[in-house]
Formats: structure tokens, C-alpha cells, sequence
């Protein structure tokens, strides 16, 4: 009881002179198409809205903005230039972007072709660090040859350039591992579709 009566008799007591009453916390305006860009982000990196603090945001916002790696530009510059050569560029869709260790370039493209049908092609750029004299700056794909060749026995692709160059190939022409290197599908997508 005098416990309480004291609480009651401190929390009543006036202010001192000169003393300020605690201010509250006004709350905070935002802005809906700042706090609409937040909450896209963060639902393009699978953070749940509740979940989605400013900061979060930021650190997100960050790493989307970030240049892209080397590895990644490398492939990024042989898309968009394979990308010119498709009977309907807007078509194209990326579903392999592979740059090996010696690097060359392995792409597989899918790109709408003059029927108004899908075709997907497997080719390769071999950058100008490729190790062998030959092909170092070319691509390998439906051109030439051996381009014709890859398309007559490429079976699912309309045109198959991999092997040897992606990956090793076996005895009877069947596929082995993929050479050593690095896998950038995902970011040169997701760097593509930012780029819209």
C-alpha cells in the first residue's frame, strides 16, 4: 500500500521549474512509392514484408546496385551479342551461362525461330584468354562446317558446340563433366532482367 502510494504521488508530482515534460514520438511519414520499392526488393530476395526493416532494405539495395563480377561481364557481353544474331532477339532466353576456367564461354540459348517455335542451341564464345592459338576470340556455333555438322548430330539442340570446349567428352561422342569453371546463369539473368 505505501509502496503504491508513492509510485502514485511521483507520477502526479508537478514538473520542477525549468524542467520539460518527455516529448513523444511523433510518428514518421514515408513515402508509399519509397515504401513501395522497399518491399519489392525485399520480395525479390525472398525476405518477408514483416521481416523487411530499412536496413535490410539497404544492405539488399546495396547488393543489387554492386557491379557485376568479371566473370559474370564476360558473359554478359557474349549473350547480348549472341543475342543479335536471333531471328527475334526479344525471344531469347538463357537457360545456361558457363564460363570455364580456360575461358570459353558455353551458352544455352533458347530463341524463337521462324516457324514461331522455340529452338534451343548450345554455343560457345572463346574469349580472347582461351589458351590455343586457334578459335581464341570466334565462336563456335551454327556457322561453318563443323557449325553444319553440330547441327545435323546435336539431337535436342537445333545446334550442340560444347564438347570439348564445356565439357570432356567420352568414348561414342558421350558427354563427360563439365570443365572446370563457374557457373553465372542466375546473375546474368537477374543482371538482364534489372536492365529492362
Amino acid at each position: 500500500m505505501y509502496r503504491s502510494t508513492c509510485i502514485m504521488l511521483l507520477s502526479a508530482a508537478p514538473l520542477v521549474s525549468g524542467q520539460t515534460q518527455p516529448t513523444q514520438a511523433v510518428p514518421q511519414t514515408q513515402d508509399a512509392t519509397a515504401l513501395e520499392a522497399q518491399y519489392k526488393t525485399c520480395a525479390k530476395h525472398y525476405i518477408p514484408a514483416d521481416k523487411c526493416t530499412p536496413e535490410i532494405y539497404q544492405q539488399l539495395k546495396d547488393k543489387d546496385n554492386a557491379p557485376p563480377d568479371p566473370t559474370t561481364v564476360t558473359a554478359l557481353q557474349a549473350v547480348k551479342e549472341y543475342q543479335t544474331r536471333l531471328k527475334n532477339p526479344e525471344s531469347m532466353q538463357v537457360h545456361t551461362a558457363y564460363v570455364t576456367n580456360e575461358g570459353a564461354v558455353c551458352l544455352e540459348i533458347a530463341g524463337q525461330n521462324s516457324m514461331g517455335g522455340m529452338t534451343v542451341s548450345r554455343v560457345v564464345y572463346l574469349t580472347p584468354s582461351w589458351p590455343h592459338k586457334h578459335g581464341a576470340g570466334k565462336w563456335m556455333d551454327e556457322g561453318g562446317f563443323m557449325g553444319g555438322m553440330a547441327a545435323n548430330n546435336s539431337g535436342n539442340y537445333q545446334v550442340d558446340r560444347w564438347g570439348g570446349f564445356c565439357y570432356k567428352v567420352k568414348a561414342f561422342g558421350k558427354q563427360g563433366d563439365m570443365n572446370p569453371g563457374t557457373d553465372v546463369t542466375d546473375k546474368v539473368n537477374q543482371t538482364l532482367k534489372d536492365s529492362k
